[in-house]
């Protein structure tokens, strides 16, 4: 197992801000990355779809014997994580709000859930809030989709005013005099960081991709996967527009060649 990658996926390039710290973290492992635009965006699908897809795009991932799993999108992993754990013999791992981080974080007892329309819609993640936010801790809810489209289809590298507008349009005027803690809860969001710092200075964004990597390095340490040398590869597969993905990655500086591949349906 130990030349064996680490299987990353969302529903489209989100899976990059997690790759990108694994390769910071742990850059001797190898990384099979799948981006599943057949199925963009994951935040607008009900949940019983969501399910359906996220087992089937594991079970094509189990065929090339992954030391685990990463669900690199919020959606699914607050929606159906502990589901698809209990229907698939993988190790799965996902990304949720940080929200216990959020919560020590803020001095103003004001934080704020930037996410999916379909995260904010969820009773997980109300069932979420409930177990990790204490109740003298304001939330405010930030539908965030406007901001993936934008990242998925690499309008953010080319039009910075359209950004700024529609990140403007989703934050509101005066949040930050509310609030001075956000998670980035959706794994695109960190590519519009920076227009966020820029536009809200006072706020502090967390990034759950960096807590992710390091939760994945104490799974492998445990599991004695850990590979300690060499140079890890990255495989990326794309299951629908690769012309197009293609050329988003190359903006985005990813060099590695892409694969089209067919999921089952």
């Amino acid at each position: 197992m130990l030349n064996n990658p680490i299987a990353v996926f969302d529903s489209g390039v989100g899976s990059l801000s997690i790759i990108r710290e694994l390769r910071k973290v742990i850059p001797s492992e190898n990384l099979l990355y799948l981006a599943d635009k057949s199925n963009f965006p994951y935040g607008d699908k009900s949940r019983n779809d969501l399910l359906n897809i996220v087992i089937r795009t594991i079970n094509y991932l189990g065929r090339y014997r992954p030391k685990l799993v990463i669900i690199a999108s919020n959606t699914p992993s607050i929606q159906i994580l502990d589901e698809v754990r209990k229907k698939t013999g993988l190790s799965i791992m996902g990304v949720r709000p940080p929200l216990r981080q959020a919560c020590m974080l803020t001095k103003k007892k004001h934080i704020g859930i930037m996410t999916t329309g379909g995260a904010l819609q969820s009773n997980e993640l109300e069932s979420l809030i409930r177990k990790e936010v204490p109740q003298n801790i304001f939330i405010t809810r930030i539908n965030a989709s406007a901001a993936i489209q934008l990242v998925e289809n690499g309008t953010y590298l080319t039009n910075e005013k359209l950004t700024f507008k529609t990140l403007l349009q989703i934050v509101g005027e005066d949040i930050d005099e509310r609030l001075d803690v956000i998670t980035l809860s959706s794994t695109h969001l960190p590519f519009v960081k920076n227009y966020l710092v820029a536009l809200l200075p006072t706020v502090k964004f967390l990034d759950p991709a960096k807590m992710v990597a390091q939760e994945v390095r104490k799974f492998l340490r445990f599991n004695r996967m850990l590979r300690k040398s060499g140079n890890g590869q990255l495989e990326i597969h794309v299951s629908d527009k690769k012309s197009e993905f293609e050329r988003i990655l190359r903006t985005m500086g990813v060099r590695e060649s892409i694969k089209e591949v067919f999921l089952p349906t």
